[in-house]
């Protein structure tokens, strides 16, 4: 996959050629070109290709071109104008080309501010989010999906969702009383009492649906209780033990075990629950590199992302 990694290196121009190989060769060879371009989305009649060039130099302001070669010809590039996106975050090019019919393997978007870019054979990095939820939006995805959405330097990733919803998982095991840990993301369970481990609530039978660290802090509080206690356990870790991935893709999820740093637990990359966007952003980016690492294909770069 190739993106260039700065948009003003890529120029767009008319051309009164056509857009073979040995025309636009030609036609570029016999020009000088501003330092530093390096790509050129040709455009004749409707038509677009899409020209990588090697330049004589990059000290004088206009050089002379020693070669160019089309990466891409007008059958297989598609041309969008897509003013929603910022053609500088390789996540979003890579989302405006997922969307199209049949993913050309090379889509030019002229996206916000006007500003020109290209994808070339996409082949994003594919990193589940695994989350639970309530609140909706489940918050972690959220982060990621805004993260994503301004990240320059990452490179093109396509996050999916993977969300467990712990209405359906309390149905799992019925009871009259549900033990949360807290009241955040309003959950509710039909027909049953609700009470939340942090307000110490009178001791009742209940089922805790909770993690490692809220069965802690109720055998702390119910000493009693803690032999006979029936759990659901909503940890994101130990779900995604459940949840195995697709060869090649990477996972991210949360564990309110962790406080200050990421984990890697093989394809998985585990940052603290409630984490601040810094470590977030740095999670999605360690799974990103993870999926790089254990995917299949091959990225080309050469100076782009």
């Amino acid at each position: 996959m190739m993106i260039p990694h700065q948009y003003r290196t890529v120029a767009f121009t008319d051309v009164a050629v056509d857009l073979d190989d040995d025309s636009l060769r030609t036609f570029f060879l016999n020009r000088q070109v501003y330092r530093r371009t390096r790509f050129v989305v040709a455009r004749s009649r409707d038509a677009y290709a899409v020209v990588e060039l090697t330049r004589a130099g990059e000290v004088e302001l206009f050089v002379g071109v020693t070669d160019a070669r089309v990466l891409a010809g007008p059958a297989e590039t598609v041309f969008v104008d897509r003013p929603d996106i910022d053609t500088a975050v390789p996540s979003q090019l890579l989302r405006a080309a997922r969307e199209l019919p049949g993913t050309p393997r090379c889509v030019i978007v002229r996206g916000r501010y006007e500003h020109v870019n290209f994808i070339l054979d996409p082949a994003p990095r594919r990193v589940h989010v695994l989350d639970v939820a309530p609140p909706w939006p489940a918050k972690l995805y959220d982060q990621v999906q805004r993260i994503a959405d301004t990240a320059e330097e990452l490179p093109a990733t396509e996050c999916v969702p993977q969300v467990v919803d712990l209405e359906k998982l309390a149905a799992t095991e019925p009871a009259e009383h549900y033990l949360l840990p807290c009241r955040g993301g309003g959950m509710s369970v039909a027909g049953a009492e609700i009470s939340y481990l942090d307000e110490v609530p009178p001791q009742a039978d209940w089922v805790l649906l909770g993690c490692a660290r809220s069965r802690a802090i109720h055998d702390h509080f119910y000493p009693d209780q803690a032999a006979n206690l029936r759990q659901i356990d909503i940890c994101p870790t130990a779900l995604a033990a459940t949840l195995p991935l697709p060869p090649g893709e990477a996972r991210l999820t949360k564990c309110c075990l962790l406080e200050e740093n990421i984990e890697t637990r093989g394809d998985t990359v585990v940052v603290p629950w409630g984490a601040s966007f810094t470590l977030v952003a740095e999670g999605l980016a360690t799974a990103s590199e993870l999926a790089g690492k254990i995917g299949s294909g091959t990225e080309r770069n050469g100076g782009a992302s």
